[in-house]
């Protein structure tokens, strides 16, 4: 995490640089309609700037989350301790059953006590910048987890986007993120998270959930589609850009999906459905939703990156059944880690007591887990996309392999 900004010329606190060689680029596009018709994603793509040039352009950069959202994962707090989910390890939480008192307080206030404790971040991405002509990059789509939203994995994202890859993270709106909204006469109209009782089947609303997201993930590629054809969209979002620019950038013959925790379970669903995408990978991936599905069986490559401690039986065993023996799956764990390294949090708070509190203080620091899972995935897509290995990232993996365990598929 950077410095304290000491003047008005001072990049702001921010996310960590991405490793590749590109300053990476956003746009946030949100397409008419409720949110069973319309879709809301913020694209990350490799921009015409070197990343040298991030620093320099920091003007550019979006906050990390905006007061609602860090209400919203405030309010996910809040439902986690009132009914503590079946995905949640409780060992990862110190003095959680304590906690749990405090549960019905935790939303007052909830922005400024987060900037309290963290400060202003900011995310190291140039609003609106022009995609780079080099080539057609590739496409990933992401789907992000239960309580998080399109930029609760900037660091991936941009990790990935750093290193010539378009990536789609689409905000899913069925009442899975910590927040969202849509818009409405030019108005934000909020979608607050979805909190489960006591009396309702949390296995039928998850299902139902999942089949929402696996919608909103072909939505996704359909709008990539037509930004890569340049036909007309419409953003109805504010901030709303020229989109031509993607015009013939991307690559749309290859798409990848991936997706952690609550997405892992949408990326193994849309790639049985959705033949679009020719590979996939599971970041410790939440399969409960779809623990009573009988007809999930993917054929594309697909790679299982796992945190050790989210490692429980029932979940691997779960996992294995989409490996059997076929060649084209690999799973692995690193070692050290925990559920919620995958996202940009454990980045961004200081205190690392504040960290095992709410079950982010892994033992591998949280930077070198999220480098080792982004160059696996790397180097598993560059494989099936027959792309030319990029040896920094190699020798990278070669020297931290003591950290990554290799699983038994079968």
């Amino acid at each position: 995490m950077n410095f304290w900004p000491n003047s008005k010329k001072d990049p702001p606190q921010h996310l960590p640089l991405p490793t590749g060689p590109h300053a990476v680029g956003f746009q946030d596009i949100m397409t008419p309609g409720p949110p069973n018709q319309g879709v809301f994603v913020r694209i990350y793509y490799p921009s015409e700037h070197p990343l040298s040039d991030t620093m320099s352009k920091w003007r550019l950069w979006p906050v990390w989350a905006e007061d609602e959202y860090l209400q919203g994962f405030m309010r996910f707090g809040q439902a986690v301790l009132g009914q503590w989910p079946s995905w949640a390890p409780r060992e990862e939480f110190l003095c959680i059953d304590q906690l749990s008192y405090l549960g019905p307080l935790l939303h007052l206030g909830g922005a400024h006590v987060w900037k309290l404790l963290n400060g202003q971040v900011y995310c190291p991405i140039l609003k609106n910048a022009q995609i780079s002509q080099q080539k057609k990059w590739p496409l990933i789509v992401f789907s992000h987890g239960l309580g998080c939203s399109r930029f609760a994995y900037s660091r991936i994202c941009t990790d990935l986007a750093s290193h010539g890859f378009v990536v789609a993270a689409t905000e899913h709106r069925d009442g899975s993120a910590a927040t969202s909204f849509t818009m409405e006469n030019g108005a934000k109209k909020w979608i607050q998270h979805m909190r489960i009782t006591d009396v309702e089947s949390e296995y039928a609303i998850r299902n139902h959930q999942l089949h929402f997201r696996v919608e909103e993930v072909a939505r996704t590629m359909d709008l990539v589609e037509k930004l890569n054809a340049k036909e007309p969209i419409k953003n109805v979002l504010e901030e709303a850009d020229d989109l031509t620019m993607f015009k013939s950038c991307i690559e749309i013959t290859n798409p990848i999906l991936a997706g952690h925790s609550f997405g892992g379970a949408t990326a193994l669903v849309s790639l049985t459905q959705d033949i679009r995408f020719t590979q996939g990978l599971v970041l410790d991936g939440w399969l409960f939703p779809l623990k009573e599905e009988m007809k999930i069986s993917p054929s594309q490559p697909i790679m299982f990156i796992n945190t050790e401690s989210f490692a429980c039986k029932e979940n691997i065993k779960k996992m294995k059944t989409f490996c059997g023996n076929l060649e084209n799956r690999r799973m692995v764990s690193i070692k050290g880690s925990l559920h919620q390294n995958h996202i940009d949090a454990p980045l961004i708070f200081k205190s690392g007591i504040v960290k095992r509190f709410v079950g982010m203080n892994s033992s591998t620091e949280p930077l070198l887990v999220l480098d080792i899972n982004n160059k696996l995935m790397l180097q598993f897509i560059w494989k099936y996309l027959k792309m030319e290995e990029d040896t920094g990232v190699i020798k990278f993996l070669e020297k931290h392999k003591s950290l990554i365990l290799e699983s038994d598929s079968k």
